[in-house]
């Protein structure tokens, strides 16, 4: 009984030591790897420094607008007898689209001119009455309030006459009728209640709205690329046209509207307004790059810094950094090609 108990001791004992063992290792190892400048092969990712090419994209979702947008109203109230087209029509520019009753304008009309012959008449016969007079203030104040009189004569028959003209309403574009508010012939109508809006497809282009913070990075006339939901499978290749000088109005941040040119004729009208999709903008590109993974750069005080790996040691080297993504960054000083950078993982 003694050998087995003494056996059971001389156990427990080696075990403990074992124990002891790999925890005095695991504590030196954790120890020396605690040092950042030593390489920890189990948690520790060597990467070289590679040539390659490398961009900065900006990605801003938007959608499809038109720049030919015609909304048509009456300028005067009236009777509205003709309304010449439906929603889903074409129309070609300077076409008649809408008219109002012209037979109560016309007679308008030709009462203003005969008021206007009338002040003409008395016009005259007020000259000939003072023609042989001493001009004073007071003559001269009847004279000029009988040219007033006259000249608003003048004024009313021209509005009589352009009303006749404005009660029919034209398209000033090419385009599509996309809506037709109250417009019920032998209604009267207000201008306010009766509208007709044309939209010319051809004139479509990608809107969207930029950041603050990002709008100084971009520019007229810059690469773009454009992707639309709705063709998942084509990309446009395009350009910056229009950069807001203005902030869009209602939004809670500062942002601006740009816009970008749809290379693409539009007759079948594939592409409707408000189609969504993204475009991405070319911030800054570079062919031939010495290029890292992001993950391998450290910060030192807003200093840039990566681990080069000299045999089981690793060299702090600080470098100077250029075009950065979500995935590399470019090395401009302080790396040379296929030099050895270690990725430290906390």
């Amino acid at each position: 009984m003694k050998s087995i108990q003494k056996y059971k001791n001389k156990l427990i004992i080696a075990v403990l030591i074992v124990i002891a063992l790999i925890i005095g290792i695991n504590w030196n190892n954790n120890r020396k790897f605690s040092d950042p400048s030593v390489f920890n092969p189990q948690k520790d990712t060597i990467v070289t420094v590679k040539k390659s090419a490398i961009k900065s994209e900006l990605t801003l979702a938007g959608s499809v607008s038109a720049e030919e947008i015609a909304l048509l109203r009456f300028q005067n109230p009236g009777k509205l007898v003709w309304v010449g087209v439906k929603v889903g029509d074409s129309v070609k520019k300077w076409q008649a689209v809408a008219s109002l009753d012209k037979e109560q304008l016309r007679k308008s009309l030709q009462t203003q001119f005969n008021n206007y012959r009338t002040q003409l008449s008395q016009f005259w016969d007020t000259q000939d009455n003072y023609k042989d007079t001493i001009i004073s203030d007071t003559i001269q104040r009847i004279l000029d309030r009988t040219q007033y009189s006259l000249d608003n004569s003048v004024i009313n028959y021209e509005i009589a006459d352009m009303a006749i003209k404005e009660s029919t309403l034209v398209s000033p574009i090419s385009g599509i009728v996309t809506q037709i508010d109250q417009a019920q012939v032998g209604t009267n109508i207000s201008p306010a209640s009766t509208s007709i809006t044309i939209i010319n497809p051809e004139s479509i282009f990608f809107r969207s709205e930029i950041d603050q913070e990002d709008v100084t990075k971009i520019s007229i006339g810059q690469k773009a690329t454009i992707r639309i939901d709705a063709f998942p499978d084509t990309d446009f290749e395009t350009e910056i046209t229009h950069i807001s000088f203005i902030p869009v109005a209602g939004q809670s941040s500062t942002v601006y509207e740009i816009r970008f040119n749809l290379p693409i004729e539009n007759k079948n009208l594939n592409y409707r307004l408000g189609m969504d999709g993204d475009v991405l903008i070319t911030l800054q590109q570079q062919e031939n790059a010495l290029v890292i993974p992001i993950d391998a750069l450290n910060d030192d005080n807003g200093k840039s810094y990566v681990w080069v790996k000299n045999d089981d040691k690793l060299i702090k080297k600080y470098i100077t950094t250029g075009i950065e993504n979500d995935t590399e960054i470019q090395i401009l000083k302080g790396l040379n090609f296929n030099d050895p950078i270690v990725i430290k993982k906390i």
